[in-house]
């Protein structure tokens, strides 16, 4: 099962689960009891947002992927896997941020 929990530097950061094993970008993550239930219900709730050119649409995308990710905090170990997860949130954060007009110089 994957998800994209963002798009940093232009690419997109891919986080898998797979025979219980969590990686994000192919490295093994210690993000303990994430289920194939929450990544169903992560996926679903992006695919639920109507795809088009409005930058709306992908502020809410960010939005949800922000949410999930300050989920995925709250379930990892060590400070590694934190600053990871953290460096993540603050690039989806700043583009919903940029999008409501509040993001600093």
């Amino acid at each position: 099962m994957k998800a994209c929990l963002g798009i940093l530097h232009g690419e997109p950061v891919i986080l898998e689960l797979h025979d219980g094993i969590v990686s994000i970008d192919g490295s093994a993550e210690p993000i303990k009891g994430l289920t194939d239930a929450d990544l169903i219900a992560f996926n679903d709730e992006i695919e639920a947002i109507p795809k088009n050119d409005d930058p709306g649409s992908e502020a809410l995308v960010n939005s949800v992927r922000a949410a999930f990710l300050a989920k995925l905090l709250g379930m990892a170990v060590g400070d590694e896997c934190i600053d990871k997860l953290s460096h993540i949130l603050d690039h989806v954060h700043y583009e919903v941020l940029k999008y409501l007009g509040e993001a600093g110089e």
